[in-house]
């Protein structure tokens, strides 16, 4: 197989560049390389690499520039791309170098940190990819806090990730001045504790409850007359469940008809049930609060 076939099949691979050394490596000669520059075959990209065939889709340009750029990574929205990370649009091809690295490369964002770890980078579809959750704290320098929040909880929901694996990673990241830190430490600060993969909703009630000195109920409960179902949080020991009432949800009039049969269930088999809404955790938390208190005590007492 001559030499220009053999680089033809490795340019496809690395989305449309070789290196010189692959160049080299395949039978060419400097003098033979630089015809090929002359000629307009090739285009010089970087330092080290040369486009032999027009590839322009991001994913192409990731594959380039990881192909031509020392120890450079998948990263940003490249990496979200890649792991089907939901709420992230497909952006900008993105990579992430040592920050020591001064090359750049054409329609590439090259990012450059000095704090990639090596638990920070998985393969993904043959590339060396950043985590998700490494992924996650890396775009909180680049979302909103709103958009971010969005992000991370649909990737609890999703079990995607925990929010122990991002509070890690934010802890290996973390220095005065990296942007996008105290976002994401804000958004887990309001993430946690709750249940694992819960809604945003159920880490809200759940925090209100704790923070305010209530004992951690038991989440996602199954009914004890029908393990089926679930309740959002539960007292077992005083029989009482609470849900979490989304008003999406719960103004769906199946739903709303199922919601209120469990109730009266509940009553027939000895539990209360306390309903609560976003509303009433963001307005009245206190009222809350001093409602769940004041039925566990009455739960508590002799009858």
């Amino acid at each position: 197989m001559n030499a220009d076939r053999i680089l033809s099949q490795i340019s496809v691979r690395q989305g449309g560049v070789v290196r010189r050394d692959q160049a080299r490596a395949s039978g060419l000669t400097d003098s033979q390389i630089e015809q090929r520059i002359r000629d307009g075959r090739w285009t010089r990209v970087g330092k080290f690499g040369y486009r032999t065939i027009d590839m322009d889709d991001p994913t192409d340009r990731v594959r380039a520039a990881i192909a031509s750029l020392p120890d450079a990574v998948v990263s940003h929205e490249s990496a979200a791309a890649f792991h089907a990370v939901p709420r992230i649009p497909q952006g900008e091809a993105a990579v992430l170098v040592h920050s020591r690295t001064t090359r750049d490369f054409p329609g590439v964002v090259v990012h450059r940190c000095h704090d990639l770890a090596e638990g920070h980078v998985t393969e993904v579809a043959g590339l060396p990819v950043t985590t998700i959750p490494r992924t996650a704290v890396d775009l909180a320098a680049v979302l909103s806090r709103a958009h971010l929040a969005a992000v991370v909880d649909e990737l609890l929901a999703a079990k995607l990730a925990s929010v122990d694996e991002l509070q890690s990673v934010l802890t290996d990241v973390a220095r005065r001045g990296k942007p996008g830190v105290s976002k994401m430490r804000h958004v887990l600060e309001t993430r946690g504790p709750g249940p694992e993969g819960g809604t945003q909703l159920e880490r809200l009630g759940t925090r209100v409850l704790i923070d305010r000195g209530l004992p951690e109920p038991r989440y996602e409960f199954a009914v004890p007359w029908d393990a089926q179902q679930r309740f959002d949080a539960a007292y077992p020991g005083q029989r009482l469940a609470i849900e979490w009432d989304s008003r999406r949800w719960h103004l769906l009039p199946d739903a709303f008809a199922r919601d209120r049969e469990r109730d009266r269930m509940a009553i027939l088999h000895g539990w209360r049930v306390l309903r609560f809404t976003w509303q009433d955790l963001i307005e009245r938390p206190e009222q809350v609060v001093e409602t769940v208190r004041r039925v566990l005590e009455m739960s508590a007492s002799p009858r």
